[in-house]
């Protein structure tokens, strides 16, 4: 089974026994990891009871999800995407923009969708957009570019 990794690395996808799939974490199954090798941006699973490319395109759109524990530390400075969700989302003056709900790669980039009070907002993951990930405070600075829709100036 293929599945694209927003860090380009198949190293935490090597450590894992065990995943969850399904369309949220309510209804995910458990499935048994039995191998992993890299190919580029994606990582591909060997997963039990995935034979063959018809049985895994049942698969297709779901969601993997895995525990917390059974991941690499990021003691390092470095983080998940799970841990920006809920994050409080700011420009560079200070200005609330709303919270991030969600982040999903397009193919070029990651998208990062903050929930504003007026509107959702589609934030490119791209060099000079981020300015600031706070986990300590849970504030994500960003420059958003101009004429983003959903953000008035």
């Amino acid at each position: 089974m293929r599945v694209m990794e927003g860090s380009g690395s198949s190293g935490a996808w090597r450590q894992l026994d065990v995943v969850y799939i399904g369309r949220d974490v309510s209804c995910a199954r458990t499935y048994n990891v039995r191998g992993v090798r890299g190919a580029g941006k994606f990582a591909i699973l060997a997963i039990e009871g995935v034979e063959d490319r018809n049985r895994a395109e049942n698969f297709r759109g779901l969601k993997i999800f895995v525990d917390r524990i059974e991941l690499p530390s990021d003691d390092d400075g470095s983080y998940y995407a799970a841990d920006l969700i809920g994050l409080d989302v700011v420009d560079t003056n200070g200005r609330a923009l709303g919270k991030l709900i969600e982040i999903f790669e397009n193919g070029a980039h990651e998208v990062y969708v903050v929930r504003g009070s007026v509107a959702e907002v589609l934030l490119p993951v791209v060099p000079g957009v981020v300015v600031e990930i706070n986990l300590d405070d849970a504030v994500l600075v960003v420059d958003p570019p101009d004429g983003l829709p959903g953000i008035e100036g």
